[in-house]
C-alpha cells in the first residue's frame, strides 16, 4: 500500500518530526496550506534574514525602476515569472502546480507605482500591500514572489539541509531563477537538488520560522492603523 501524502523523508526512510527540522517538510503530491510571511523575515533579529527581506524589497521596486525607463514588457515578464513557484510545495494546489498570473493583473500590479505617489517615488517597503489594492492577489502569491526573488538563498538552504539528513540530491532543471546583480531571469537552470520520486521535479525547502497559515498584515489592521484610506485612494489630496 503506498503512502498517503508522501514527504521526501518518508521515501528516503528518514526518521525525523516536523520539530526537529529546520524546513517545512512538504508533501510530494500536493501542497501544504503554509506561506511565506515576508514580515517575518523583516522583523527576525537575524542579520541574514533581514538582509533577504532588503533582496526581496529592492527586487520588487526594481519592477519600478525598470517602468520608469520604458521598459515595462521587461518589468511586466519579470512579475509574471515572480508569480509562481511549484518547487516549494506551499500553497492549495493538490497537484503541486500552480499557474502564473496574467498580462492584465501583472500590469494592474505595476500601475500602483503609478497610481500611489509614494510607491512610485519611495517604493515598498513591505510589498504584500498590493493584496489590499489588487483583486486576486493574496498570501499565496505574495509567498511564491518572495521565494523566487531569493531562490538561490533557499537552493543552498535545500542542498545543506539535504546533505546533514543524507537526502540524495541529482540534477534537475530549474525553471526559473533570479539574478540579483542582473535584476532578471535566469530560465530553465540545470541545478543539483533533491527531486521528487516519481515526477523527477526538483523540490525546495523553505525556513519553517518564516512561515504561517496567515499573513501578519490583514485587511483590519493595515487600514486602521498603517495606512489611512484617504491617501490610497484619494492620493495626493488635501
Amino acid at each position: 500500500m503506498g503512502i498517503i501524502h508522501p514527504r521526501i523523508i518518508d521515501y528516503h526512510g528518514i526518521s525525523a518530526t516536523q520539530a526537529q527540522l529546520d524546513f517545512a517538510i512538504a508533501f510530494l503530491d500536493e501542497d501544504i496550506p503554509l506561506y511565506v510571511d515576508p514580515f517575518l523575515l523583516w522583523k527576525s533579529p537575524s542579520q541574514q534574514d533581514q538582509s533577504l527581506h532588503t533582496s526581496i524589497i529592492n527586487s520588487f521596486n526594481n519592477l519600478n525602476f525598470l517602468v520608469q525607463k520604458g521598459k515595462i514588457d521587461q518589468a511586466r515578464d519579470n512579475l509574471i515569472l515572480a508569480s509562481e513557484c511549484q518547487e516549494i510545495g506551499l500553497g492549495l494546489s493538490k497537484k503541486r502546480k500552480g499557474i502564473k498570473i496574467s498580462r492584465n493583473k501583472a500590469d494592474e500590479i505595476l500601475s500602483l507605482f503609478q497610481k500611489v505617489p509614494e510607491y512610485g517615488k519611495y517604493g515598498f517597503i513591505h510589498f504584500e500591500e498590493i493584496q489590499f489594492y489588487i483583486d486576486g492577489i493574496a498570501k499565496d502569491r505574495i509567498s511564491d514572489i518572495c521565494c523566487n526573488f531569493i531562490k538561490s538563498f533557499l537552493i543552498d538552504f535545500t542542498i545543506q539541509q539535504c546533505e546533514q539528513l543524507g537526502i540524495p540530491i541529482d540534477k534537475a532543471v530549474v525553471s526559473v531563477l533570479y539574478d540579483y546583480k542582473k535584476n532578471s531571469f535566469i530560465l530553465n537552470q540545470e541545478i543539483t537538488l533533491p527531486v521528487n520520486p516519481e515526477t523527477k521535479e526538483p523540490l525546495i525547502f523553505v525556513p519553517k520560522r518564516w512561515l504561517k497559515f496567515s499573513p501578519w498584515i490583514n485587511f483590519e489592521d493595515y487600514f486602521k492603523d498603517y495606512c489611512p484610506r484617504d491617501e490610497i485612494f484619494n492620493p495626493g489630496e488635501p
